[in-house]
């Protein structure tokens, strides 16, 4: 049972407002996953885009206004994917002197496809972790100016790596190609510094300093050097729930798995088969990631993807159709994660994947800030749907619904620095906001049965 919150008072005085564009949305039973509580037979009065009352009962309004009947539907503020690649097209190579180079596609088209369908799912607002910068920008600034139709976006630019990958990294090898980078990608107007795998210790130190000196986040995707490094680096958000380093594991257990382990996406199972929870090396991670309210994205979908890509459930699945063609093809023909893959592969992979889900939970369960990412762009992430499907996903970790839902509203508003606009069903706030038929706070598979969906205000999609 949840507590009933009477934050407004019951009965209400007369309001009056000048502006007539007002909307007062009733009869509904407000969900506040940020304090456990439902108010049943809740309003929502909006207007400009914000909410401008939130409450219990039916207030009186002496000013014309639209009144919308909820007829008793659930609401949640609208769902926030934190690993969003929103205009990530097709990955490609070319072998020149036999040196092979990567590229990857970005487009408005694919930002305005995965965008519509994002909608529908319930999802208003994106962080869009690292890509090509102008393509990045091009999609936030296009959807806040109306051109196209998709979720808010907060945006970084292109990964910071050594290794060279167009259309997704700038490359740097000195210190001062890391300055120059930030430098150029904070004068563009990115909102976050992305930093990945093949920077040293040394070099993700400076790209920290250095984004601080802009007062810009830093998201990081750490492998060889430990998750604990980089906290303590003052690195702000971690992506992926595959923490692989070395140094993560006891010194039997590092040894064991520096001899056998391969390189690529073997790791990703490899490393959980030496992983203990009750080790002192992910206890010792534990507290520094709380000590330094350090985020973790762990998008678990787009591993599940993986780790059971030989099962017609992910690369047959019916709702494939709502990828946009030129990414399914690619993935089918070319881009994927299990090249050299075999049988004996996939079956270690599936046997730890209970460690994987137990892992997150166990951060979940130390204090850890999560929130709901997909990996958007990457292989069988569907557009919309596997925000979903990565919310069942924590429910298979033991995570209860309304745990669930507070990572997909106001911890992902948090992880964006967006909490004094977004993720809550707060007057003052951006007025995004999903409609459900059914309770999602009973049972995360409700989230699915969307009826409406309210972005700054405006109807967005109606069943």
């Amino acid at each position: 049972m949840y507590r009933i919150m009477l934050t407004l008072a019951l009965v209400w005085p007369t309001l009056s407002f000048a502006d007539t564009s007002q909307t007062l949305y009733i009869n509904a039973n407000l969900i506040h996953p940020e304090k456990g509580e439902i108010v049943k037979n809740g309003y929502l009065l909006v207007r400009d885009g914000r909410f401008v009352a939130v409450g219990q009962s039916r207030p009186a309004l002496s000013e014309p206004h639209q009144v919308v009947d909820l007829k008793g539907q659930y609401v949640t503020a609208g769902f926030i994917d934190t690993h969003a690649h929103i205009s990530l097209g097709e990955v490609s190579y070319e072998i020149d002197d036999q040196n092979v180079s990567f590229q990857a596609a970005n487009s408005l088209e694919i930002g305005r496809w995965n965008g519509e369908r994002m909608l529908q799912h319930g999802i208003t607002a994106i962080r869009n972790p690292g890509g090509d910068t102008s393509a990045n920008l091009a999609y936030k600034q296009a959807q806040r100016n109306g051109e196209l139709k998709g979720p808010k976006a907060f945006v970084a630019g292109a990964i910071i790596n050594t290794q060279p990958f167009d259309g997704l990294v700038a490359q740097a090898q000195s210190d001062q190609d890391i300055d120059r980078i930030i430098r150029h990608q904070a004068e563009q107007g990115v909102d976050y510094i992305k930093l990945y795998t093949g920077l040293s210790e040394a070099q993700l130190a400076r790209a920290v300093a250095s984004a601080k000196a802009f007062q810009l986040p830093v998201i990081a995707h750490l492998e060889d050097i430990s998750w604990t490094t980089g906290a303590e680096l003052g690195i702000d958000h971690l992506v992926h729930a595959m923490p692989v380093s070395p140094a993560l594991l006891g010194q039997k257990e590092r040894q064991r798995y520096l001899q056998s382990h391969r390189p690529g996406s073997f790791s990703w199972f490899e490393w959980y088969q030496h992983m203990s929870l009750s080790s002192i090396k992910i206890d010792e991670l534990a507290q520094t990631l709380t000590s330094t309210n350090t985020a973790v994205d762990p998008t678990l979908i787009v591993f599940y993807n993986a780790f059971f890509a030989d099962q017609s459930q992910v690369t047959a699945h019916q709702e494939l159709e709502l990828v946009h063609p030129d990414l399914l093809n690619n993935w089918r023909t070319f881009y994927h994660f299990n090249i050299g893959w075999q049988t004996e592969d996939y079956q270690q992979a599936q046997q730890v994947w209970p460690k994987v889900l137990a892992f997150v939970k166990f951060l979940h369960d130390r204090g850890v800030t999560l929130s709901i990412g997909t990996d958007l762009g990457n292989p069988w992430v569907i557009p919309g749907l596997s925000y979903h499907q990565e919310m069942a996903l924590m429910a298979d970790a033991g995570l209860t619904p309304m745990q669930i839902l507070a990572m997909a509203t106001h911890k992902g508003a948090e992880v964006l620095g967006q909490a004094d606009q977004l993720g809550r069903l707060t007057p003052g706030l951006i007025a995004d906001f999903v409609v459900f038929a059914s309770d999602p706070s009973q049972s995360i598979e409700n989230t699915r049965d969307i009826s409406m969906v309210v972005q700054a205000g405006k109807k967005v999609y109606k069943r």
